[in-house]
């Protein structure tokens, strides 16, 4: 077996250089500049473009796949294909960051040094430490009798439909074996469902004017503003409430409630505004609906409107509200549903429930099933020796989540790392960082997983 942690040594220099690249393209999506070869608009194409020149310096061959994803592969022989995928597009910048979200700063120094930036983590970071992984097992002969692919999406963070078109669209075959860097080591062996919807209702909530907050349905809404008519009884209300800021336009006055963002699979650890506003608003103007809201949606399990089921390997249900919006002309009020269960849920009763409970109308816009692959397999006993033997932690397990990766876009694939227990990162949060030591551990992981994939008959 190649000594993959020396060989990584040499492409740290360059992994690091890669990676500030890449995390400077602002690759979230914009419907503004969606185009026929940028199909999730000028950013994401920015960053799939600029991994599909580095394919063809490094001597892959390259696919740009009509923008929805940028394939680089090389290898031949009867042996497998291996199969990596990773995501170049991330969710919005938003909070409060201590330096400009992608800007790539580096701060501390030796084992502390990491980099700060929109992506390091998800998943730009393990992304680029695959492709160095690649990279390194290419240049010293290493891929023989077998191929390798890697596939870098587009449009991972709203649900990937860059994995669906590349697989349905472009007809592209499943590989072999594959990976998707982007979760926690040492594996993850089972995902949660998603049901991914959206709630609405007709409702008049004067004397509310607008109210809209969130950026992505999978992320906590940590921001959320309200506009009413000046009142002065309400500002007298807010004052010393340091989850609200208040400022005034004319007779329009402005409320700013402020949460905390959290990944959408563990909606626990953040605060969502609009909730916090539903409580204040709907106490102070007695407003029903967003009264009932406040208080049955405020436990993310969703047992108070019966919508919780616990799995002895999952967990709780969770359920997270991410972009919420309301209309005074229109008198329509909207919420995104992200919705995730173990093997045991009913989630088309859960919905029936949830939609009983609020009054609502629940309207699925995608579902995926839960994901549970046997910790016996050749793939996931393979990936757990290779993380082992490159890291001596000898008695971490495989375990299950409740986040939703690629490996349920692609077959016989499961998520693998990218994240250590100690480091996780803070995606979806603001200063979201990768430890440059991190970066460079996962270039030797991945480089043995790779290779030992490589190895085993098809």
């Amino acid at each position: 077996m190649p000594n993959f942690k020396k060989l990584s040594k040499g492409y740290e220099k360059e992994a690091l250089s890669v990676l500030a690249d890449l995390v400077k393209k602002q690759s979230v999506y914009d419907a503004s500049s969606v185009s026929e070869n940028a199909p999730f608009g000028k950013g994401v194409q920015s960053a799939l473009s600029f991994l599909a020149l580095k394919g063809k310096d490094y001597g892959f061959k390259v696919d740009t796949c009509k923008g929805y994803c940028t394939e680089l592969s090389f290898g031949e022989g009867e042996g497998p294909e291996i199969g990596i995928y990773a995501h170049a597009d991330v969710v919005p910048a938003t909070g409060k960051w201590d330096y400009p979200p992608f800007s790539a700063k580096i701060v501390g120094e030796g084992k502390e040094a990491k980099m700060i930036s929109r992506g390091t983590s998800d998943d730009k970071g393990p992304l680029v430490a695959a492709l160095m992984a690649c990279k390194l097992l290419k240049d010293n002969g290493f891929i023989k009798g077998f191929k390798v692919r890697l596939v870098a999406g587009g449009d991972e963070e709203r649900g990937s439909s860059c994995l669906q078109s590349y697989f349905g669209k472009l007809g592209k075959k499943p590989t072999d074996y594959g990976f998707t860097p982007d979760a926690d080591f040492p594996l993850i062996y089972g995902e949660k469902g998603i049901v991914r919807a959206v709630c609405t209702k007709l409702v008049d909530l004067s004397p509310i004017i607008a109210m809209s907050g969130g950026s992505v349905s999978n992320a906590v809404c940590d921001s959320f503003v309200v506009t009413l008519p000046k009142d002065k009884k309400l500002e007298d209300a807010l004052k010393g409430n340091a989850s609200v800021d208040v400022s005034a336009a004319g007779e329009i006055l402005i409320l700013t409630f402020k949460g905390k963002s959290a990944h959408g699979s563990t909606p626990e650890k953040g605060v969502n505004a609009a909730l916090l506003a539903f409580d204040f608003l709907g106490s102070f103007y007695k407003i029903p609906f967003l009264k009932k809201l406040s208080d049955l949606l405020k436990d993310p399990t969703g047992k108070l409107f019966r919508g919780d089921c616990r799995s002895d390997i999952f967990g709780e249900s969770t359920w997270n509200f991410g972009i919420l919006n309301y209309e005074s002309n229109k008198h329509v009020f909207s919420s995104s549903i992200d919705y995730r269960f173990g093997e045991n849920a009913d989630p088309k009763k859960a919905l029936e429930n949830f939609e009983d409970a609020t009054e609502t109308t629940v309207n699925v816009l995608s579902e995926d099933g839960v994901l549970l692959f046997d910790q016996k397999s050749p793939l996931v006993s393979t990936l757990m020796k290779s993380y082992k033997r490159m890291t001596w932690k000898f008695f971490d397990k495989p375990f299950a989540i409740g986040g939703g990766t690629y490996a349920k876009e692609a077959k016989n694939c499961v998520a693998y790392g990218s994240a250590f227990k100690e480091h996780p990162g803070d995606i979806h949060s603001p200063n979201e960082y990768i430890y440059l030591e991190d970066l460079y551990k996962q270039i030797a992981i991945y480089a043995d997983a790779i290779y030992s994939l490589g190895q085993l008959k098809k």
